[in-house]
């Protein structure tokens, strides 16, 4: 009887340390949440440029509609124009109040061609154009035509045999990764779609071995081909641009599919790619971040190394599921 009384007391000891850990580090994902997100409103200039982001989504998304209705959800735009002028005079002209302005623009055309009643608001718009007259031309903002043919057209690919031909590569030819190449990869990535079009992610890439070396000290998982990288991204995704409690996990998908997104970019350019994970605890997560000089308010999300693939090389099999385990097509619902 007693082995068996210490038996326990041997497993329990374990478990309520491994139960103390989790809350730990649950503690410092809220911590960091509640920090850096707005859920009591917009503080910081990063939490204010989120909010224009989210309103000049919320007008581009109504104009985009099929038959949007004149003068549609003005208290937004009005709160858009105040937002947009305070963040001005707070922080002067950037891309996200040039963005903004170019949707009040397109709001305010659509309205006129429709005989939307948007009262002053009209002259607000007009005001706040004129303040960013002189802003690039590269910046657009509304909406724009697009013609069905020209996206079946540029899309034309076999991707499923584009999906098929990637593979997690961990053996890599000592060859440098050009800036332009990962500068594509990137561009690429930028098109993910972002909860709201906040655009939340950045990718900060290493290509020099020395710090690809150093930077990898914090990563476990890439024994055996780590060295023999030709870059290293680390993916991550701002919680300042978020309100509510209800997007706490939404830096996560963002990151993923924006990650996800990068990795098929750099297959696009012919380069090997593979995930490293960063399911990591607290005190690592924080080392990293401050070797690196990531802020606080940014989430790690994954790393990703990659670099020219040799021409001949081993990958894992990896053999997917069965469709029919996935694909859950029409499932009845209650009546």
């Amino acid at each position: 009887m007693p082995p068996r009384k210490a038996n326990r007391l041997t497993d329990i000891v374990p478990r309520i340390r491994r139960q103390a850990s989790l809350l730990r580090n649950f503690a410092y994902d809220y911590r960091r949440f509640t920090r850096a997100s707005y859920l009591n409103g917009p503080s910081s200039r990063e939490n204010r440029k989120a909010q224009i982001h989210l309103l000049a989504h919320m007008i581009e998304h109504g104009l985009s509609l099929r038959d949007p209705r004149p003068a549609f959800g003005m208290p937004k735009v009005a709160e858009l124009c105040a937002d947009t002028a305070r963040y001005i005079d707070d922080f002067g002209l950037d891309a996200s109040t040039e963005i903004a302005v170019k949707a009040l623009v397109a709001y305010a055309a659509f309205n006129k061609a429709t005989g939307g009643d948007i009262g002053t608001l009209g002259g607000t718009i007009a005001g706040l154009e004129r303040r960013v007259e002189a802003a690039r031309a590269e910046i657009f903002g509304g909406t724009e035509d697009v013609l069905a043919d020209e996206v079946r057209q540029r899309a034309s690919m076999d991707f499923l045999g584009f999906m098929d031909a990637r593979h997690s590569v961990r053996q890599y030819a000592d060859q440098p990764v050009a800036p332009q190449v990962i500068e594509r990869a990137v561009r690429a990535a930028q098109q993910t779609p972002s909860s709201c079009n906040r655009q939340t992610c950045r990718a900060y890439v290493f290509t020099a071995k020395d710090d690809i070396a150093r930077v990898l000290d914090f990563q476990e998982g890439h024994r055996g081909f780590g060295e023999q990288l030709g870059g290293l991204a680390i993916v991550t995704s701002n919680l300042s641009h978020w309100y509510a409690v209800g997007e706490r996990y939404q830096g996560w998908i963002d990151g993923g599919m924006f990650a996800m997104t990068l990795a098929l970019g750099l297959h696009a350019e012919g380069l090997g790619a593979c995930m490293l994970n960063w399911s990591t605890t607290q005190d690592v997560d924080r080392a990293m971040r401050d070797f690196v000089g990531i802020p606080d308010d940014e989430l790690v999300i994954t790393m990703i190394g990659f670099g020219h693939m040799p021409e001949s090389f081993k990958v894992p099999r990896s053999q997917r599921k069965p469709v029919g385990d996935v694909l859950h097509l029409s499932p009845p619902l209650p009546r």
